[in-house]
C-alpha cells in the first residue's frame, strides 16, 4: 500500500525563534492587535489563544462580511504583517542534526515526501535555500495555497491528493498538526526535543527525535 511522509517545517525539521515561547506570546498578542485594527470585531476572536486559529477565524469573517476592496485590503495588510516575522524565523533557522539523515534514510525508503506549513513560501525558500532541504519534497504546501492553515486540514488533504495517497503519516511538534492530521485521517508523529515536556493531547506517536521516525514507517510497511 502506498503512503507518504508529510511534515511540518519550523521547529521539526529546523529550530527557529518560534521555540521560544516569550515570542509565541509576542507574536499572538501582536496578531490580535493587528487584527482589530484591520476590522476583525473583537468578540470574533474573545477566548481564541492561538495566531492560526486568529487567522483561521478572521479570515472567514473576512470572507462573509467585507467588500472585495476591503477584503483585498485586509489580506495585503496581513501578508505585509506576517512576512517580518516568518523571514525573520527563516534567516535565524537552524538545521537539527538528525534532519538531513532522516531525510535520506526516508528517501532510501522510497517514501514519497510532502510538506505542510503554515508559513509563507518566500520564508520556505529561505529555508530551502540556508539548509538544502527542497530536494526532499515532491510537494509543498506553504499558507498561500490554502484558505484555512493548521490545525485545519486543508494543506494535508491537498498535499496528500497531490501526492496521489490515502495513507499517511505526518511529523509536528504541535497540537496543530496532530489535530490536522486525525481530522484528515492520518497518523500523527509529534517530536518533543525536551522529554520533561508534557504532552497534554493525544497523538499515535511521540518521539524525542526524526531519527526515530523511520523505523516508524519500516514498521507499519511491514504490516501492510
Amino acid at each position: 500500500m502506498a503512503f507518504a511522509v508529510l511534515f511540518d517545517l519550523e521547529d521539526t525539521l529546523v529550530q527557529t525563534p518560534w521555540a521560544d515561547h516569550q515570542h509565541v506570546l509576542e507574536f499572538r498578542r501582536q496578531t490580535r492587535t493587528k487584527l482589530i485594527e484591520l476590522g476583525i470585531p473583537p468578540n470574533t476572536l474573545e477566548g481564541i489563544e492561538r495566531a492560526t486559529i486568529m487567522r483561521n477565524k478572521a479570515s472567514e469573517y473576512v470572507k462573509e462580511n467585507f467588500s472585495k476592496a476591503n477584503a483585498e485590503k485586509f489580506h495585503r495588510e496581513m501578508e505585509t504583517f506576517l512576512s517580518r516575522y516568518e523571514s525573520d524565523a527563516a534567516e535565524k533557522s537552524k538545521l537539527f542534526p538528525e534532519t538531513i539523515p532522516t531525510l535520506e534514510k526516508l528517501r532510501e525508503l522510497k517514501m514519497k515526501m510532502g510538506l505542510v506549513t503554515n508559513t509563507s513560501m518566500k520564508a520556505a525558500n529561505t529555508v530551502f535555500r540556508l539548509h538544502g532541504l527542497k530536494k526532499y519534497f515532491d510537494v509543498v504546501i506553504t499558507r498561500e495555497k490554502v484558505k484555512q492553515l493548521k490545525p485545519n486540514p486543508e494543506g494535508i488533504l491537498l498535499a496528500v491528493k497531490r501526492l496521489g495517497v490515502k495513507d499517511f503519516f505526518m511529523v509536528g511538534d504541535l497540537v496543530h498538526d496532530v489535530s490536522a492530521a486525525k481530522t484528515a485521517k492520518g497518523t500523527s508523529i509529534i517530536v518533543k526535543r525536551n522529554p520533561q515536556e508534557e504532552t497534554d493531547f493525544q497523538v499515535d506517536y511521540v518521539v524525542q527525535s526524526l531519527s526515530e521516525v523511520p523505523a516508524i514507517i519500516q514498521a507499519k510497511m511491514r504490516r501492510t
